[in-house]
């Protein structure tokens, strides 16, 4: 039975036997699972800084439930992906497909932040990356240059390379970026494994190592380090927005995100544990970059200890090549729907949204050059991705209501939609407190919070350019145009 036929809705999980093929039958579901192995680089990146300042227990509690939230959420985009199966950009051009007959200026709004939130990721992960290898291996090393305002160090080089090295990997394919990520994602899950298996190697684990110092306001600071785990672990999402390109769609998809879900669960969950009752809280403070790769050292031995670092840079440049991937991807969708500048729609000959990608590499470079506060860059791009977010599941619900026809070769029982209720209002509640507190985790103020709305009112000045300007078209609040146009998905 040809899906768009079926009136029946399916179960979780879905009938694997049932082959639906993708538009273009590209990947395969360990690529999409490699994707998403980019998340559980938060155990570098930023967990070290929660278990930091509100201790093991509280951390483990918020990024475990934040995987959680992150988990249901995938199964809400696999059905809205496969509804526009030759629609690239992600949940971004989810949101502005349901939103656009209630407000065409959503979709902008939420693509600028959808790109925010994965494409300043290779600025801010990058210079963590340099900083790591100038201090493991380069630490000896001093060198700087000054060109005007700028000031370039190692770690700006090592940060310009890496993003430069992003670009290139998705610039020659879908395909090429896939292959280096299943090799990279391969040896991180053995360094994960590792990681979570370290407390019963090492011996020594003490319960009075865990601690919570959560602070005077417990649901502020609990809302707060949501709202900051959310950047990084709502980003299981790219298994599932990448579902028109699996060979089998129906089968690939849910395995790409049942596996990546499971797997950023677990890491989530047992790192703080592990970590803090091995090492002591005080140490992670001290190390909250590298003190995963103390824990492996003192469980297996110091003579690990570089392959272990060529794994985490691999790791976080596999985070950056996935966040190129998505970022670029968001902006040229949303070009083909006429919501931003016209120049972001061609494709290069490997079928890759190039000069999309090309800004995403300048605009990263240049963030990498100047700004010097990555943390605000950081608040900056979880408010967008957050905003996307939000339109995006509530987006889910407008569809389930506005186009129950529409043909949905992944659908989800009736019960999602009370799923998708409890995800939008823990997100919109997350976002807000998150937005208008960030000094109660230590780690922002309201200006970065000011800085993130202004950047996300540029949005909307590249609508107005692209309507008025290259389309020539009136401004309109509605648009309904090209709804009856359902899309074939071929059994």
């Amino acid at each position: 039975m040809h899906p768009e036929d079926s009136s029946t809705e399916s179960t979780l999980p879905p009938d694997e036997d049932t082959e639906i093929r993708g538009t273009e039958g590209k990947l395969g579901w360990f690529d999409g699972f490699s994707m998403a192995m980019s998340i559980p680089n938060g155990i570098v990146t930023s967990l070290g800084f929660c278990i930091a300042a509100v201790g093991a227990l509280p951390a483990m509690i918020f990024w475990a439930a934040s995987s959680v939230l992150g988990f249901l959420q995938t199964f809400l985009y696999a059905e809205m992906a496969l509804m526009f199966p030759k629609e690239s950009g992600g949940i971004a051009v989810y949101a502005n497909q349901a939103w656009r007959r209630h407000s065409s200026f959503v979709g902008p709004l939420a693509t600028f932040g959808y790109w925010i939130g994965w494409s300043l990721t290779l600025g801010v992960v990058g210079e963590t990356l340099g900083g790591l290898i100038q201090s493991e291996w380069l630490s000896s090393v001093e060198w700087s240059a000054h060109v005007g305002p700028l000031t370039l160090e190692i770690p700006q080089v090592i940060a310009i390379v890496a993003i430069l090295i992003s670009w290139v990997a998705n610039i020659l394919g879908i395909r090429v970026a896939a292959a280096i990520n299943r090799v990279i994602a391969v040896a991180f899950i053995v360094f994960v494994a590792m990681v979570i298996l370290a407390p019963f190697v090492a011996g020594g684990w003490q319960a009075s190592n865990l601690t919570s110092h959560i602070g005077e306001h417990p649901f502020i600071t609990a809302m707060v380090w949501l709202y900051a785990a959310a950047w990084t672990v709502y980003g299981t999402e790219i298994s599932a927005t990448f579902a028109p390109e699996y060979r089998n769609v129906r089968r690939d998809s849910f395995r790409a995100m049942k596996y990546s879900a499971a797997l950023v669960f677990a890491v989530y969950l047992i790192t703080p544990i592990a970590a803090a009752g091995v090492l002591g809280e005080q140490t992670i403070s001290d190390n909250p970059i590298t003190y995963t790769v103390l824990l492996v050292e003192r469980a297996f031995g110091s003579w690990l200890t570089n392959i272990l670092i060529i794994v985490v840079v691999a790791a976080l440049l596999l985070s950056m090549i996935a966040a190129s991937a998505d970022g670029g991807r968001a902006v040229y969708g949303i070009a083909r729907q006429g919501l931003t500048l016209r120049q972001f729609e061609r494709l290069n000959r490997f079928g890759e949204p190039a000069r999309a990608l090309t800004v995403d590499m300048a605009v990263n470079i240049l963030v990498v050059l100047v700004v010097s506060s990555p943390l605000a860059i950081l608040l900056a791009a979880n408010l967008g991705y957050m905003v996307c977010t939000i339109f995006a599941v509530s987006g889910y619900l407008l569809l389930r209501r506005d186009r129950p026809e529409w043909p949905r070769p992944i659908k989800l029982r009736s019960a999602w939609k009370l799923v998708a209720w409890f995800v939008l209002i823990v997100d919109v509640v997350i976002t807000v407190v998150g937005a208008t507190h960030p000094e109660e985790a230590g780690y922002g103020s309201i200006r970065n919070t000011v800085i993130a709305l202004c950047v996300l009112a540029l949005s909307m000045v590249f609508y107005v350019a692209r309507r008025v300007g290259q389309d020539k078209l009136p401004l309109r609040w509605r648009d309904r145009e090209g709804e009856d146009d359902r899309p074939q998905v071929a059994a």
